[in-house]
C-alpha cells in the first residue's frame, strides 16, 4: 500500500526555523543541506510504509497515536500521524526540545 504524505504548514515553519538557524546562526550550508537530504529520505520511507516507525516516546503524543522518526546521523526527530493512506507530518524537532511546547 503506497501513502501519501502531507507536510503541515507548521511542520514547514519549524522546518524553515531549523534551516535559518543552520545557515545563519551556525553558518553551516553543509548541515541545512544534509537536513534536506535525510528528511527527504524519511519521506520516501513514509510512502513505503510509515508503520515501520515506532510510536512517539513523548507518552502524550503516544496516547494520540503520534509517530516518530528518527534523522539517523543527526538529533532530529520529524513527529506524524497516520489517518488512512494519509501520513501527516506534524513537525520536526531536535531530539533535546520539548515537542509539546511547540506544539502551537
Amino acid at each position: 500500500m503506497a501513502y501519501r504524505v502531507r507536510v503541515t504548514e507548521h511542520a514547514e515553519k519549524l522546518l524553515d526555523d531549523l534551516v535559518y538557524y543552520l545557515i545563519f546562526r551556525l553558518r553551516n550550508d553543509q548541515a541545512a543541506v544534509h537536513l534536506f537530504d535525510e528528511i527527504e529520505k524519511i519521506y520516501v520511507r513514509l510512502e513505503e510504509n510509515p508503520y515501520q516507525f515506532p510510536k512517539s516516546r513523548d507518552i502524550y503524543l503516544n496516547r494520540l497515536g503520534y509517530q516518530e522518526a528518527v534523522l539517523t546521523d543527526m538529533d532530529y526527530v520529524i513527529v506524524f500521524r497516520i489517518e488512512e493512506d494519509l501520513v501527516y507530518v506534524l513537525g520536526i524537532f531536535h531530539q533535546l526540545e520539548n515537542y509539546r511546547q511547540k506544539w502551537t
